[in-house]
């Protein structure tokens, strides 16, 4: 299945992307390029820093295989993977050329219906989306898990965060406590300015008031005691 799904999706990739109609005329129509709006500009080889690792995947992935030609790692991962006597010669070869055959028939029926969707009946994708109705809404959204995950942790938090966090924390408790601790103390700074007036017999008052005040002071005590 894997195999299958694989080859489909590269295939699929490979004929919307090199084959049919080129999807950025209707863009080039209305005067806006890609290298303005998007940066991407026209369609375009990549350099060569990037194309020569690509060339070396390539050569691995065709060649690759041929490492092994002849058995040479045939025993590597036998003391991992032996359970037993090993089986004949005969049906060992029979098993793996039956292997072989049907990981290259599922590889091929995966390029042949990615042919005949996105090359041959490039409307009939369409046509089955249409015909799959809600079933296949559901699969292009995923489930809907993304927004059923929105509605249940990223939307509770961002509200939360918003109207209890910055609102009632932040700014009705930690700015407000700051921001009234200022107000008073220019309050009270405002008032006590007003002792330096700088008026003799307002001097005098204060004198007289505070030495009152420390005379009462020392007589309480006095009784006190």
């Amino acid at each position: 299945m894997t195999a299958f799904i694989t080859s489909f999706y590269m295939f699929r990739l490979w004929y919307m992307t090199f084959f049919g109609d080129y999807r950025g005329a209707e863009q080039d129509a209305h005067g806006s390029h890609g290298h303005e709006s998007h940066g991407h500009g026209e369609p375009h080889e990549s350099p060569m820093v990037m194309l020569v690792p690509l060339m070396i995947l390539a050569l691995l992935s065709l060649f690759g295989g041929f490492v092994g030609w002849g058995n040479h790692f045939e025993h590597f991962l036998a003391p991992v993977f032996g359970t037993g006597e090993p089986a004949a010669e005969g049906a060992t070869s029979i098993t793996e050329w039956l292997l072989m055959g049907v990981s290259v028939a599922v590889a091929l029926s995966g390029w042949w219906l990615a042919y005949l969707l996105y090359y041959k009946r490039q409307d009939l994708p369409q046509k089955i989306a249409d015909a799959l109705g809600g079933f296949y809404q559901t699969v292009v959204h995923k489930y809907y898990i993304d927004e059923l995950y929105a509605v249940l942790f990223v939307k509770p938090l961002v509200e939360g965060s918003t109207s209890i966090l910055w609102q009632d924390v932040d700014r009705k408790i930690i700015d407000a406590a700051v921001n009234d601790s200022a107000d008073g103390a220019r309050r009270v700074s405002d008032e006590v300015r007003h002792m330096q007036s700088g008026n003799i017999r307002s001097y005098a008052g204060w004198i007289a008031a505070g030495s009152a005040a420390v005379i009462a002071f020392m007589i309480w005590m006095g009784v006190g005691r």
